[in-house]
């Protein structure tokens, strides 16, 4: 499916610490050495694909600076020399051109954008969708990057489309999106099952969970989507701020061989 070569493909988040520039940063060291202790846990745990994120940047802006492109490429360059699971990007907090742009100097499956159609609330004000723009974008620098697009994404409210039915429909009909996301309300928050098969019905292209995904719930977000987006609950103590914990790895891969493939 897409750039994954299992069926129902499991993707880790690989969520960085603070980058040059934002307030928390520390030392591109810690970062590095982070990523890929965690990288190397998920992969040996048999993770399918990677999202890596500028998880640690908050407060977030719209787009980002020219010292956080050139960090994430180089964190994730050092990511790729290391595995060969297919990985993909979010830049936080909507900056599809650096996400796009980075994709194609490293050669990544796909990247994440959080609002791809329509308009969302957010913490840091207004965000508009730019799918005209993306399709056009990567048609001129003819970029290969799978647009994996969030529908009515955590930490926001969508103004338009109003409901999660229609904003999958204008995302993949005329934003052709590659993929969707269904995500809860906020980070580690799980999302609404009725919603996730009304849409599963209406699309044409891989849905994928979000947010919320654990070992006691995969089974049934599985059985009514085509893949799972996991951070939180594979965490140490599932605190999202947390290293990697090699052990519920291992449990939740251990537990979607068996029961789905």
């Amino acid at each position: 499916m897409l750039c994954f070569e299992k069926k129902k493909p499991v993707i880790g988040m690989v969520h960085l610490l603070p980058l040059p520039g934002s307030p928390d940063f520390d030392s591109m060291d810690k970062i590095v050495d982070r990523a890929l202790k965690d990288v190397k846990k998920l992969v040996d745990g048999g993770i399918d694909g990677l999202i890596v994120e500028n998880y640690g940047d908050t407060p977030f802006n719209e787009k980002v600076s020219k010292m956080t492109v050139a960090s994430l490429s180089s964190v994730c360059k050092k990511i790729q020399d290391d595995i060969e699971v297919p990985i993909g990007i979010n830049v936080l907090r909507n900056d599809w051109k650096s996400a796009l742009s980075i994709s194609k100097a490293l050669d990544l499956s796909f990247i994440r954008i959080n609002v791809y159609t329509g308009c969302c609330l957010t913490e840091m004000g207004l965000i508009q969708g730019e799918a005209g723009e993306i399709s056009r974008f990567k048609k001129k620098h003819d970029i290969k990057a799978h647009v994996f697009a969030d529908i009515h994404v955590k930490h926001s409210k969508k103004i338009y489309p109003e409901s999660l039915k229609k904003d999958a429909i204008e995302s993949t009909k005329r934003g052709r999106a590659d993929a969707l996301i269904v995500t809860g309300d906020r980070t580690g928050s799980e999302v609404d099952m009725e919603e996730l098969e009304e849409v599963k019905k209406m699309v044409d292209v891989p849905l994928f969970v979000g947010s919320g995904v654990n070992r006691n719930n995969v089974s049934k977000l599985l059985s009514r989507s085509d893949g799972v987006i996991i951070g939180t609950h594979l965490k140490k103590d599932g605190k999202t701020v947390k290293p990697v914990s090699e052990k519920r790895v291992r449990e939740f891969t251990e537990k979607v061989r068996k029961e789905h493939r």
